[in-house]
């Protein structure tokens, strides 16, 4: 199935599962932007880890991986909204894209997991060191050390597809038998990049779990959505302050914010600084097709 997440449960083994498969959404994240495949990669698997993580946390509110590198990807970042949608996005270093393609670009990063929720508590991140060339490894250390919680991940993502699947022991009194976390995970450990990338949920449980008793859960819908605004740029406006916003606005003429997620461009002629910083409704913002929002 396109655009999913599937959960599923071993009965007998305290063990819960989740894969994602993120088709024509994972495309929307690519049409707008050209990115070095290596880039590619990585954040098709970061965005498919950020899925499966708010899944298992099942926030009311805002989930995010950060990734930030020392050579040549300046950003990585992907943010999932509840359980149904994410966005991403990437940047990096452009004065020879050839060398990305040679080049670890975790090397010496730092993975920054954020957790927002939508009414009320603060914001919670975790940072975690990068450990060796892949994500997944720091990932189901942040899980371990700040959520309590052993998991792994595999994650693999093209220019079709981005997918993943995690495995977690279940929270419980009774402690899970070493023996099935390590027989279900070496199984698990035998998917191909290809195979997850490929195949379709029932495909997989079968490939790797056929002497399993698994209960398999409705899919739950993924889809793109940028979640900018007219209000949140106001905001980050406001957050410059009027002095900043104003010589921005004499010497270009307007201020012109582009959304680095979906692309949009949010543009605040003088009137529309007005309007910012006096409070009141005076200049509507037009995006960058001179609609009206």
């Amino acid at each position: 199935m396109e655009n999913t997440l599937q959960r599923f449960l071993f009965e007998h083994a305290n063990i819960r599962g989740e894969i994602v498969s993120l088709d024509s959404s994972w495309r929307q994240v690519l049409e707008r932007r050209k990115y070095p495949v290596s880039v590619r990669k990585l954040l098709g698997e970061v965005t498919a880890a950020t899925t499966l993580l708010a899944a298992t946390i099942k926030l009311d509110g805002t989930l995010s991986i950060q990734i930030k590198g020392h050579s040549g990807l300046q950003l990585a970042l992907a943010e999932a909204t509840g359980s149904n949608s994410f966005r991403s996005t990437a940047k990096w270093s452009q004065d020879n894209e050839m060398i990305l393609e040679n080049t670890n670009l975790l090397k010496d990063g730092a993975i920054a997991v954020t957790i927002t929720p939508k009414k009320s508590g603060q914001p919670y991140q975790g940072l975690v060191q990068v450990q060796g060339e892949s994500i997944q490894e720091s990932i189901e250390g942040y899980m371990q050390q700040s959520e309590q919680l052993t998991t792994r991940l595999w994650l693999a993502s093209n220019d079709q597809r981005a997918s993943g699947m995690l495995l977690q022991k279940l929270p419980t009194k009774e402690p899970v038998e070493s023996d099935d976390w390590n027989r279900i995970t070496t199984l698990a450990s035998t998917i191909t990049n290809q195979e997850l990338i490929s195949l379709d949920f029932e495909m997989i449980l079968n490939r790797l779990f056929h002497e399993e008793t698994i209960r398999v859960f409705e899919g739950s819908p993924m889809q793109f959505i940028c979640s900018c605004s007219e209000k949140r740029t106001d905001g980050m406006l406001q957050s410059l302050g009027e002095e900043e916003v104003r010589s921005i606005l004499n010497e270009q003429g307007n201020v012109n914010i582009t959304c680095e997620f979906c692309g949009k461009n949010y543009i605040y002629s003088s009137l529309g600084i007005d309007r910012i910083f006096s409070g009141k409704s005076i200049d509507p913002v037009q995006d960058s097709h001179g609609s009206v929002n």
